[in-house]
């Protein structure tokens, strides 16, 4: 059993060896598409409002209220009960120690029926089944954690804005935890997590205002929260207002100047982000603090391979990813972290890999919506180079993607 598991992650990781270290690509760059007539565009205005929801076997559930604001030129269809009205997700995001970790997710709220609030813009149209432009439409964490309201991420194409309605996956509604945003508790404990930071990141989706047609790069926001208590669920608070229009990755760079973040931008596709940071070690040596994340990517990720010199020692090596939760059909097995030479030869990666879409297309890829993070140690210093990312889903193009980092050699 051990050896099977150890050959099958090296021949995986193989494969991106050679392809990372057979091959002197860059990323491929991709702008926003321009706008050319009338076009809706929905961004999160505010995250507003929260609900703690109660408390089961270690974890806790939360609301995020949120509304959305229609800043393009045209109706944003918020049409109730088919496919043409955006779904709205949230997540939770931890930084602590020079680490930036997602530690859960909402499923998702469908929209019904658009309001025509000012918080955005000054509103001067009707709303109903759209969203007129300069509108803006609240949901209360209440609406936003109703859980019967609240459908699966597995199906929605965050690429196209497409997916199924109804819903075909059910999944349960029973207890304060199903569906909603669900975080373990030792990870929001303020007794065990002193000096930690916590962001909330809302995101909405929809099919006429998609990366597929140019514009569905602004419909994420961030605002930062405070926790606090000593029993869970632990009281949270809003800190500072909503940043508008950018992940919450941005976070990490707003606390920390040192963070880097590059787009990594999947042809005919979606794009990833890679934020990372390297730290002198107090005792010595550096710490490499990676975090990629799919803001919309449809084709998800699968391993990510770091170049690394045949002299570097190693440790401390992590992986840190969310949980998909109450019945959804993702596999929430950890990546298999790899540290060794490519076989046959002498060239050395630090990788970790999940299992493939040919094997089983509900395998733990990293797929819209959420962020991976991993970390290493190492006595070796910084280097610019090709940080491999290997995407999950065959399509279009190249299945690896390339962007320059500093790895440890």
């Amino acid at each position: 059993m051990l050896q099977t598991r150890f050959l099958l992650p090296v021949a995986l990781v193989g494969g991106t060896c050679l392809a990372i270290f057979g091959h002197n690509l860059q990323a491929n760059q991709q702008g926003t598409a321009g706008h050319t007539g009338p076009y809706p565009d929905v961004i999160v205005g505010d995250i507003h409002d929260l609900d703690e929801n109660g408390t089961q076997n270690g974890q806790s559930a939360y609301s995020f209220g949120t509304t959305s604001c229609n800043v393009g030129t045209s109706n944003l269809s918020w049409i109730s009960f088919n496919n043409q009205h955006p779904v709205i997700g949230s997540n939770l995001y931890r930084l602590k120690d020079g680490r930036f970790e997602m530690l859960g997710m909402s499923w998702l709220k469908h929209g019904f029926t658009a309001l025509t609030g000012s918080v955005c813009n000054t509103c001067t149209g009707s709303g109903g089944d759209h969203l007129s432009p300069g509108c803006s439409d609240p949901y209360s964490a209440w609406l936003n954690g109703f859980q019967t309201n609240l459908g699966p991420r597995s199906e929605i194409n965050a690429y196209t804005g497409g997916f199924p309605y109804p819903p075909i996956l059910g999944g349960s509604t029973a207890g304060p935890l199903a569906r909603r945003l669900v975080v373990d508790n030792d990870d929001v404990n303020p007794a065990m997590n002193g000096g930690a930071r916590y962001f909330a990141e809302s995101q909405y989706i929809t099919s006429d205002d998609s990366a597929l047609l140019g514009h569905g790069y602004n419909n994420v926001s961030w605002r930062e929260v405070s926790i606090s208590g000593s029993n869970p669920p632990y009281n949270m608070n809003f800190v500072g207002s909503t940043q508008r229009e950018e992940s919450a990755i941005e976070a990490w760079k707003s606390v920390d100047p040192g963070v880097t973040i590059v787009e990594i931008p999947v042809p005919n596709d979606g794009s990833m982000y890679l934020g990372y940071k390297v730290t002198a070690a107090a005792g010595g040596g550096w710490d490499y603090d990676y975090t990629v994340y799919n803001r919309d990517s449809d084709r998800s990720a699968r391993a990510i391979a770091i170049p690394v010199s045949a002299g570097a020692n190693l440790s401390a090596q992590s992986f840190v990813d969310p949980e998909y939760h109450s019945g959804e059909v993702y596999v929430n097995t950890d990546w298999f972290s790899y540290d060794g030479l490519y076989p046959g030869t002498n060239q050395r990666v630090q990788a970790w890999v999940g299992g493939a879409f040919n094997a089983n297309p509900n395998n733990n890829a990293l797929r819209w919506g959420t962020s991976y993070s991993f970390h290493v140690h190492s006595d070796t210093a910084p280097v610019a180079a090709q940080l491999g990312v290997i995407l999950f889903k065959p399509g279009g193009g190249s299945s690896l993607m390339f962007v320059s980092a500093d790895v440890p050699q």
